[in-house]
């Protein structure tokens, strides 16, 4: 049976971190193949900044490409917004009944988790590998199947390149090398 790990987010922009967070959890066997889910609109957060999904899912495309163990996925896309977890982890299983789906998720996303909608029917059915954060302390007694996975922590947030795309600072080393001129070039848009 197939084990795909399910990176959900909104990818504004995906960056390094994202991929070696990835890379790791593939190369330590937590699951055989990792879908980034890249996220219309996550209903937790409101962000003034975010890239049309389309482009979003364009740039994952191009910062994937030639790992053929990453997919991205725009799979709630055609799913009711805001769209909530379990409703795409359902959607999945019956569009892939062969194949366990893991959540793959931040320390800092763990904080909240207990406000996602049906977090225990989640956390009782599913298993979540939760990759450390810069200031997080967490506790793997906090929700069933939860597994913290000593991943190499990544100092890289979406934020920040961003803000250095509006400074016109390089980003260069933050972001995978076949998608740096598609972000230059979608946030400079977005941005201006």
């Amino acid at each position: 049976m197939t084990s795909i790990g399910l990176f959900f987010g909104s990818f504004n922009p995906i960056h390094n971190g994202h991929l070696k967070i990835a890379q790791y959890l593939l190369y330590k066997g937590y699951c055989n193949r990792v879908w980034f889910v890249v996220s219309p609109r996550n209903p937790l957060k409101r962000d003034s900044t975010l890239l049309e999904e389309t482009k979003r899912l364009e740039i994952v495309k191009a910062a994937i490409a030639g790992d053929v163990r990453i997919e991205a996925c725009d799979i709630e896309f055609t799913m009711p917004r805001p769209s909530y977890t379990l409703d795409t982890l359902r959607l999945l299983e019956k569009k892939y009944p062969n194949t366990t789906f893991a959540l793959i998720i931040g320390e800092d996303n763990l904080r909240d988790f207990h406000l996602w909608r049906d977090a225990s029917v989640i956390a009782d059915n599913y298993r979540i590998l939760v990759y450390p954060r810069k200031g997080m302390k967490t506790s793997n007694l906090m929700w069933k199947n939860l597994f913290l996975v000593d991943a190499p922590m990544a100092d890289i947030s979406s934020t920040e390149i961003r803000q250095k795309i509006r400074n016109n600072e390089d980003i260069s080393a933050m972001v995978p090398a076949n998608a740096h001129h598609l972000i230059l070039d979608c946030y400079n848009i977005n941005e201006s």
